[in-house]
């Protein structure tokens, strides 16, 4: 309740009924940012893992590509015969033991246990190591311990003082309008733009969604001159059900029910407006939403109502749905990325700056 109301603030249109609420939230922010000051001036020795440490995060609250980043970047090293390790506090799980296991066997784990994002990173990672602790640092060390690894990935590792990283990678979605550069909560910002001086990578996410691109690129890369600039492009490459894979191209004829629980719901909606005939019924969930079977039914009726041809989510909501059954096929669309300049040239820096060896190919 208290996401929608904010993002019902953030999204308004001149004054109005909202205006108020985003006076509060003004005053509120520069609380915020006296807080980021004094967490800046403390001092804290970080944990130093005995294998190099690369940390995706963002400066954003929501989605802004992150855990796509991790898949992306884990795979193409592992590709290259390095054996990678992804970090994770397991955000939004009821559990909180910690675990280290391959992913196939973490696929298999209850979503309650391992958080959406380590189960949707473990269903396309099945071969890598996962360690999931409260305390990230404390899931570094028992990763590192193993000797399994050649390097580890944090996941949303940005603002966590604790773990010391090596190359510090920060996604920024374009998709986020330019009246939301504002500190958290009148604006999306965790930390203000000058935090990206920290960032050895920024990585303008979502670019092909971006209003202003031009200059969103020009505040980054003042604030952060040092640093390697990317742009990635997200695309649909694939429909994908319980059973079977489609074309992108199946939806072109088909009405869509669409649900999801995703920091950026409408920058996803407007990717699948532009691939299905109709969306019928477009129902935005909190970030990271668990589903009941309350929540289920009432996705069923719904989607029974409007008559829909599919059922369509992330697959971030996907894993968490179980065998509910909807009456009806639901999928997920599988996103591919598209690297500015190209993902050759953002490995072989990773692998030249932690001096990692590619391996032959078995």
């Amino acid at each position: 309740m208290i996401e929608r109301i904010w993002k019902k603030v953030l999204r308004r249109k001149g004054l109005g009924v909202w205006s108020i609420p985003a006076l509060i939230l003004r005053v509120l922010s520069w609380g915020f940012r006296l807080g980021y000051v004094i967490r800046k001036k403390q001092t804290i020795v970080p944990f130093r893992a005995t294998v190099p440490v690369i940390s995706i995060g963002n400066i954003t609250v929501g989605g802004t590509g992150k855990t796509p980043l991790v898949e992306f970047i884990a795979r193409f090293l592992e590709r290259d015969g390095i054996r990678v390790g992804v970090i994770s506090s397991g955000y939004g799980r009821e559990s909180q033991e910690s675990f280290v296991a391959v992913g196939h066997d973490v696929a298999r784990m209850h979503v309650d246990k391992t958080g959406d994002e380590v189960m949707l990173l473990a269903h396309l990672l099945p071969h890598t190591l996962f360690s999931v602790h409260p305390i990230k640092a404390e899931a570094a060390r028992l990763l590192a311990a193993t000797g399994k690894v050649d390097v580890m990935i944090v996941d949303d590792g940005f603002q966590h003082r604790g773990l010391a990283r090596d190359i510090d990678i920060v996604a920024f979605d374009g998709a986020i309008r330019r009246s939301w550069w504002h500190t958290f909560p009148y604006g999306v910002m965790r930390e203000p733009f000058d935090a990206l001086s920290r960032s050895g990578v920024v990585i303008i996410t979502r670019s092909n969604f971006a209003r202003e691109l031009v200059q969103l690129r020009k505040k980054i890369q003042s604030a952060a001159p040092k640093a390697r600039h990317y742009q990635a492009k997200f695309s649909i490459s694939g429909v994908i059900g319980r059973d079977r894979r489609w074309p992108v191209k199946f939806l072109e004829d088909k009405s869509v029910f669409l649900f999801a629980g995703i920091g950026n719901f409408r920058s996803f909606r407007k990717q699948v407006e532009s691939l299905a005939a109709n969306v019928h019924h477009a129902m935005e969930l909190s970030d990271h939403q668990r589903y009941d079977e309350k929540l289920l039914v009432k996705i069923r009726d719904m989607a029974n109502e409007s008559d829909s041809d599919i059922i369509v989510t992330t697959f971030k909501d996907w894993v968490k749905l179980g065998n509910f059954d909807f009456g009806r096929d639901v999928c997920y669309l599988s996103q591919s990325i598209d690297l500015d300049p190209g993902e050759e040239k953002l490995i072989a820096y990773i692998e030249s700056a932690l001096s990692l060896r590619r391996k032959a190919r078995a």
